[in-house]
């Protein structure tokens, strides 16, 4: 099976030209008996595993797709993670397929890792890996999408950590709609997970709010720029005379500014997109895309650090579903946003948010995100 492989933007002109690689980690095998995953981080919070020491724990890190520039960042932030903690790290994409997913996951657990970052697929998914990592008692932090609502955070899993979708949704619909947007299309992600849910309502609740502004047409495209190109052309040549389009995120933005681009009509149409990827940033700075938001690919480096601290023996008492508000920028802020986190960052090490190094920090992930 393929292995595939801090600081608020801080490293992000590095992460842009990185992408993931290969590896196999030396994992190290939990003597603990099973239990459940956040009840297990409860019962070791009064013994801990071991002294912090370089590579004594191995943190899994099983995600979507390699296929997409926002998940090689991600992958990367939980790599620099793991060198300023001091845990060995073991990632996997899944293809974008739920059964891969699930194997994928058992075969680390069969390779002793100790703790899982888990970016499911969908919803579907998650039951079947947590159950797997209940019978080795290893605990789970769940990003970016959540389960169903009867798998609760907190009680089912340590915690859920990812972007306020809702939010962001609406950011970058209210974005559209103030610089002048009128005949709108939405193009979205994957029907069913919740972060294609979350931003439609987001975007849902925005058109409530501006009445001028007409909903064209709105279509669940899915993730890649493959998907955004497809959906996207089908919109155009339906309404021609659009003159925004909101997108789930960044690839789908682009492909549509690809085709905009084609027709000589780009100047005159307001794309929106969202994760800040290297290309969008590229399109914003040419007056391409308008909008674009993002920083949430530190998701599993912050996932790692209550990890870290659990197997340390550390009961994590932050909030069980901890909501990012993300970093929202547009043509008009775009140099500020690249002087200040791409061209002169500021490091950041993952150990001041860790309890094991920093005893007093409360864990606050929510206000890592600023452009203040």
């Amino acid at each position: 099976m393929k292995k595939t492989l801090l600081a608020i933007f801080t490293v992000v002109a590095m992460l842009f030209t990185m992408t993931a690689c290969g590896g196999t980690a030396a994992p190290s095998t939990p003597d603990t008996p099973a239990a459940p995953a956040a009840s297990q981080a409860q019962d070791t919070a009064s013994t801990p595993a071991t002294e912090p020491s370089g590579g004594s724990f191995t943190i899994g890190f099983s995600f979507p797709t390699s296929n997409n520039e926002f998940w090689q960042n991600a992958v990367n932030y939980f790599k620099m993670a793991s060198s300023d903690l001091g845990f060995t790290p073991l990632s996997d994409d899944c293809n974008g397929d739920t059964a891969e997913q699930l194997s994928d996951v058992e075969t680390m657990i069969s390779s002793g890792i100790n703790a899982l970052v888990l970016a499911p697929q969908d919803s579907s998914v998650v039951p079947g890996i947590l159950s797997a990592c209940n019978e080795k008692n290893i605990p789970v932090v769940i990003i970016d999408r959540l389960p169903d609502a009867d798998i609760v955070a907190g009680q089912d899993y340590i915690a859920f950590v990812g972007p306020n979708d809702e939010e962001a949704g609406y950011q970058e619909a209210v974005a559209l709609f103030n610089a002048g947007v009128k005949n709108l299309v939405a193009v979205g992600g994957i029907q069913g997970t919740s972060v294609a849910m979350g931003r439609n309502e987001g975007l849902m609740r925005a058109l409530e709010e501006h009445p001028e502004v007409t909903l064209l047409q709105s279509d669940y495209a899915g993730e890649n720029w493959d998907d955004g190109d497809k959906s996207f052309r089908n919109m155009y040549s339906a309404h021609p005379d659009l003159d925004g389009v909101w997108c789930y995120n960044d690839s789908l933005a682009l492909s549509a500014v690809n085709v905009l681009t084609e027709s000589g009509k780009v100047e005159s149409v307001k794309v929106g997109g969202m994760d800040c990827l290297s290309d969008a940033v590229a399109s914003m700075e040419a007056s391409q895309l308008y909008f674009s938001c993002g920083g949430h690919y530190m998701m599993p480096a912050m996932a790692s650090v209550i990890l870290y601290d659990t197997l340390n023996g550390i009961t994590y008492d932050g909030v069980s579903n901890v909501q990012l508000n993300l970093l929202n920028v547009t043509t008009e802020n775009v140099a500020a946003f690249r002087e200040r986190y791409l061209d002169n960052p500021e490091p950041i090490n993952w150990t001041q948010y860790s309890k094991v190094y920093n005893p007093d920090v409360p864990y606050s992930f929510e206000t890592m995100l600023t452009m203040d």
